[in-house]
């Protein structure tokens, strides 16, 4: 009997809390001897794989004994093993509720709770567990990550807190606590943390530029740029420190900090001019979004232009910020000084392009492209494209639809996704001009697939059907997407006050198309659209101004 009863023991003791003494479980008590045979025979059928007979066994024991609570664990370990989850969790809780201190049996239905998304649930037993054996940071670990499971971060964070009082040097626990206090906009707790982890860590670098961002988030821009000028005294060349430190100066709107720190910035050799032609070109695109960026990244843009008067990159930087401004010729010129720093360059040739395009030089685009196709194959898809985006502007449709669908079946979309959501923006516009509207919001569409965020495909496709009358409501959500994700975007606050406008909203819709008018007001179609809703508000005399203006932009 002494192999039998270790057997047993080794069985049982799995799933219970109570002590194994010489080789026995007292859990194994319980049973008559014939029980405890036909319980190790299904034990032994689980071992085996054969869980739907094991299933069987445990069903028939519990028909003359359903109070015994290992029979219910090991029939809901048998009935998981075969994927019925919810008879497996039907006999987890009969367990629990049986012997409702064994922390075998609730540690199993917790993970088995997690595992059926029951997040609320599973975090109640393992509250129940850390009760029963307070003190084990594992258990307090389980319950955190269940709260943050069950979308109440708030516990989590608190019980993260917790396993600190236990153990102050957890480096993990301490990450979690900072990310937690900043998703919950606890940002002076979380400067707390991240000032006890610089002391007390390695990787300050990092965390001191962390600091500066909290600082900077809370709109203390002292302490900010403290945080940031001490990355920098400990290594100059550290440039995410030095990019922080500018927008502190925007931020904060001081001017002479930002000249000053970007006069030592340019005295620093050891920086190339490669990675301050990348934080110009940061400020530049930043200011698509904040027009407060936009007069220190054409001052920074200034800046290097003086230090580095015969390099092709800065040119060509300075041509792209005179092209977003939809300054063209000024563009065309920069790109041509770049073209003479670095001939061969295939970017300044598609700068280049994109600058005659602009201009309405179509021959001189076309001329471009046929030369950059020949001296750049490996290339020559991304010249197809604009060739494509070339004969669009040129009112060539049937030509440029033909172009495009042939590159849009040429294109690898997993490797080139990029060039393929070019290439369809351009198609779906043709089609949209040639009065195919079903056709281009169904490519528009198949964008938005590949890219969620893509703000030109959601303004399209809003703009289209607004022009349609149709499903006005998603037509606006899709439009106050691509305005949230672009707000300096003129056509997009054309698109979304002109859909207000089809809605009945206008004195929203005067708001969004004055605004635009602001932004672009060489535009005729956002005039347009602005006198048809002063007329709607009675404003005869802005109406008759607008319509001026309006008529003025078609006759240039």
């Amino acid at each position: 009997m002494l192999l039998f009863s270790a057997f047993l023991a080794i069985a049982l003791s799995g799933c219970s809390s109570e002590p194994v003494v010489a080789g026995r479980s007292l859990k194994a008590d319980s049973l008559s001897e014939s029980k405890r045979r036909e319980f190790v025979g299904a034990l032994l059928l689980n071992i085996k794989g054969e869980h739907r007979a094991a299933v069987d066994r445990y069903r028939a024991l519990l028909k003359s004994d359903a109070s015994t609570p290992a029979i219910n664990y090991a029939l809901s370990r048998s009935f998981y093993s075969i994927g019925v989850s919810d008879s497996a969790r039907f006999y987890s809780e009969r367990s629990v509720k049986l012997d409702p201190s064994n922390t075998y049996y609730l540690r199993y239905l917790a993970e088995l709770s997690h595992q059926m998304t029951d997040y609320t649930y599973a975090a109640e037993l393992y509250q129940r567990l850390v009760t029963l054996e307070p003190g084990r940071p594992e258990n307090l670990s389980l319950l955190a990550v269940e709260y943050l499971s069950a979308d109440q971060p708030e516990k989590a964070l608190a019980v993260f807190q917790e396993i600190l009082r236990i153990d102050p040097k957890n480096e993990t626990t301490q990450a979690q606590v900072l990310l937690l206090e900043i998703k919950l906009r606890h940002y002076q707790n979380a400067i707390g943390t991240l000032n006890e982890l610089v002391e007390q860590g390695d990787g300050k670098e990092k965390l001191r530029l962390t600091l500066g961002e909290l600082y900077l988030q809370t709109g203390q821009y002292e302490s900010a740029f403290k945080s940031f000028r001490d990355v920098i005294d400990d290594n100059p060349l550290y440039v995410p420190a030095w990019l922080a430190l500018f927008e502190v100066s925007v931020q904060s709107g001081n001017r002479e900090t930002f000249l000053k720190d970007l006069h030592r910035f340019h005295l620093l050799g050891r920086i190339g001019v490669d990675q301050k032609i990348a934080v110009a070109r940061l400020f530049l695109i930043r200011s698509l979004k904040d027009s407060a960026y936009e007069a220190p990244a054409q001052v920074m843009i200034s800046e290097l232009n003086r230090h580095y008067p015969r390099n092709g990159g800065v040119y060509l930087l300075r041509g792209q910020s005179m092209l977003q401004r939809q300054d063209a010729q000024g563009a065309e010129r920069y790109f041509l000084k770049a073209r003479s720093f670095v001939p061969g360059n295939p970017v300044i040739e598609e700068a280049l392009v994109s600058a005659y395009i602009m201009q309405k030089e179509f021959r001189k685009a076309s001329s471009i492209i046929v030369r950059a196709k020949k001296r750049y194959p490996v290339l020559a898809m991304r010249f197809r494209v604009m060739e494509g985006d070339l004969l669009f502007q040129e009112g060539k449709l049937d030509h440029a639809v033909s172009l495009l669908e042939n590159v849009l079946q040429s294109i690898n979309v997993k490797t080139e996704k990029d060039l393929y959501l070019q290439a369809a923006g351009i198609l779906a516009l043709c089609y949209d001009r040639q009065g195919l509207s079903v056709k281009s919001i169904r490519l528009y569409e198949e964008v938005l697939l590949l890219d969620p965020g893509n703000a030109l495909a959601m303004n399209n496709i809003a703009y289209m059907l607004a022009e349609q009358g149709k499903d006005l409501s998603r037509a606006k959500t899709l439009a106050m997407k691509a305005v949230a994700a672009e707000p300096l975007s003129a056509s997009y606050l054309d698109t979304l006050g002109w859909i207000l406008y089809r809605m009945g909203e206008y004195d929203k819709s005067r708001e969004l198309l004055e605004k635009a008018a602001g932004l672009n007001s060489r535009e005729a179609e956002i005039f347009d659209h602005l006198a048809q809703v002063y007329d709607k508000l009675g404003n005869m005399q802005k109406a008759a101004e607008t319509r001026d203006k309006l008529r003025k932009l078609k006759g240039m």
